[in-house]
């Protein structure tokens, strides 16, 4: 099997399995929110992807081939099914006070330990760029997705029922 199978096979099975068990899960947050955290975790993944990941700086690759690909899309539909998952948890485990840097951190290990797997399938090739460096990024989108959770619900919780908010 190529490479480029290969890559397209692992892509598939997580993609697939990641949109399951999100449709498999009960219904927790508000479909604004639910929307709002998705979209927000696929703009930073493709924010980073175009510019660190795109010349000038150029630190990495996604994927094998540098044009937009069935295994591209794959890859960018894992990112909005991660933000959900993690949002989903957070809020399900109710993490409260000492206990969110705890979870911030498991998670970024949980994203850089999948990101080691998905480079060893090309999902991400690496030029001038070591996996340290994604764990500190991943720290970094989780602080601010759960900043942005908080934000949304708080603002849901005081707009619930009116309209252009539910």
């Amino acid at each position: 099997m190529s490479q480029q199978n290969i890559n397209l096979c692992f892509n598939i099975v997580f993609f697939l399995s990641g949109v399951y068990l999100v449709y498999r899960l009960p219904q927790r947050l508000p479909i604004t929110v639910t929307f709002l955290i998705m979209n927000m975790s696929l703009a930073i993944a493709l924010g980073l992807d175009h510019t660190i990941g795109a010349p000038p700086i150029d630190l990495y690759d996604t994927n094998i081939e540098p044009w937009l690909t069935l295994t591209e899309i794959l890859t960018w539909g894992m990112y909005p099914i991660s933000g959900y998952l993690y949002i989903y948890l957070y809020d399900k485990l109710k993490v409260r006070g000492y206990f969110v840097p705890l979870f911030i951190l498991c998670w970024s290990t949980f994203g850089t330990v999948f990101e080691e797997l998905a480079k060893t399938f090309k999902v991400f090739v690496y030029k001038d760029w070591a996996i340290r460096y994604s764990f500190l990024i991943y720290l970094f989108t989780q602080l601010l997705t759960t900043i942005v959770f908080k934000i949304l619900m708080r603002t849901y919780q005081k707009t619930k029922g009116k309209e252009g908010f539910s």
